[in-house]
């Protein structure tokens, strides 16, 4: 499927139409959560830009603005709504690109009308529905995952892709992440896998996955005793990849629509089992 150009938010020309927008992939049961939680990310983008405009608090509202376009953008990526995802993507190129802060501000209330023309329009549409698959579990004992993201619609669209094989648990940020992990180890019932985000509050991925593997060496932790570790985060510049493979994770994901692509790495971790042609999966 063509990538749409979205250059005319630099350039000023006339942006695709938002009724053309592809959602074939937009996850159904996401929809209401997606739509409530990028329509608060909206107003905040326009206050930022209008502020920014306005020549207010300039530092902290360039800030305010790339973390919500990286939010509207990892949203959207979750909930398989690429044309957005991508759009998100470019808008942040132009931002950094453009070095007037009143033609970054118009620049980012076109990104934002845009956005919000596309929201309107799915709202009046029906979405196609995204089968989910189903875990025969066989009587087998559950595993447990730790999905550790501050994005409620990132952590509401893994639970929905785990909790078929595994019982889940959340925590909103790295620092949280780390402390239900050594808890877990403390009980003497860890967690038998974990997806952790990159761009979060209090402790990033890296150095909240940095802290894991310490403590599993302080601990004489090692080899496949260790938990598994699965990054899950919008980020995809090779720095990062490199950077969390050298820090211990087991596999890198990028959230845009990552439904099988995750799935397929704990299959591979071996904690589930491809069953079928069409991809079914089991607790391993």
């Amino acid at each position: 499927m063509e990538t749409k150009d979205f250059f005319g938010l630099k350039t000023g020309e006339r942006l695709p139409d938002p009724t053309s927008v592809n959602v074939s992939n937009m996850i159904e049961d996401m929809w209401g959560t997606y739509k409530d939680a990028v329509t608060s990310l909206l107003c905040e983008l326009e206050a930022a830009a209008m502020d920014l405009e306005a020549g207010q608090n300039i530092t902290e509202n360039l800030a305010a603005i790339r973390r919500l376009l990286h939010s509207i953008k990892g949203d959207s990526g979750m909930t398989g709504f690429a044309d957005v995802h991508n759009f998100c993507h470019q808008a942040e190129t132009f931002f950094e690109e453009i070095t007037d802060t009143s033609a970054k501000a118009d620049m980012v209330l076109k990104a934002k009308d845009w956005i919000e023309a596309v929201i309107n329009h799915v709202s009046g549409i029906d979405i196609a529905t995204h089968k989910e698959i189903r875990a025969e579990q066989a009587g087998k004992q559950r595993l447990k995952a730790l999905i550790v993201d501050d994005d409620k619609v990132c952590r509401e669209r893994l639970e929905m892709l785990l909790s078929d094989y595994f019982d889940c648990s959340f925590a909103v940020d790295g620092q949280q992440g780390l402390e239900m992990y050594i808890k877990s180890r403390r009980q003497d019932s860890p967690y038998d896998f974990i997806t952790l985000d990159i761009n979060m509050p209090r402790l990033n991925g890296h150095d909240t996955l940095e802290a894991i593997r310490r403590y599993e060496t302080e601990h004489g932790i090692a080899g496949l005793d260790g938990v598994k570790v699965i990054m899950t985060t919008s980020e995809s510049e090779s720095k990062h990849i490199f950077g969390a493979f050298r820090e211990g994770c087991e596999a890198y994901v990028v959230k845009l629509n990552m439904g099988d692509k995750l799935l397929d790495e704990i299959a591979k971790l071996g904690l589930l089992k491809v069953v079928k042609v069409q991809k079914d999966y089991v607790v391993g």
